[in-house]
């Protein structure tokens, strides 16, 4: 089994990128094949999005992934108006869309959702289960992909 975990993030710059590793074997001893991240250089959105999940559609086509988990942003305690919250979305769902081009079976949830489909009892600890297990991966994008191995 082969899976492929992603999480979007806004640097300071405010441009969405994501972070993505791609996992083989199993929850509890799994091995990393890679890890990438996507950026943009543009300035207008639209070209960001497009170039976020040209991106990922580009690195999908050769990995021969089974599965594709995009951890999307867990609900705040407030709602909010700011832009940033907005364009995570909006990136979340541009890759999802280009995985699901390439890849059959994609999931976009929550932390919480990932959370509630592994072995581990919340969220923390799935987060933590992840950072022990690959040391060297981002840890909410490694999360997601052992889920994706479950």
């Amino acid at each position: 089994m082969r899976s492929v975990g992603v999480v979007v993030r806004l640097p300071s710059k405010g441009r969405p990128a994501a972070r993505a590793v791609v996992l083989e074997g199993s929850w509890d001893s799994p091995i990393l094949v890679d890890a990438f991240d996507l950026t943009s250089t543009h300035a207008d959105s639209a070209t960001q999005l497009y170039d976020l999940a040209a991106g990922l559609g580009s690195r999908l086509s050769g990995l021969n992934a089974d599965r594709v988990v995009i951890r999307r942003a867990d609900r705040p305690n407030r709602a909010s108006n700011q832009e940033g919250p907005r364009m995570r979305l909006l990136a979340e769902g541009a890759l999802a869309s280009s995985a699901r081009a390439t890849v059959d079976d994609v999931l976009l949830i929550s932390g919480r959702e990932l959370a509630a489909r592994s072995p581990a009892s919340n969220k923390d600890a799935l987060d933590k289960h992840a950072s022990n297990t690959l040391p060297d991966s981002p840890a909410e994008a490694a999360a997601a992909g052992l889920v994706g191995l479950v």
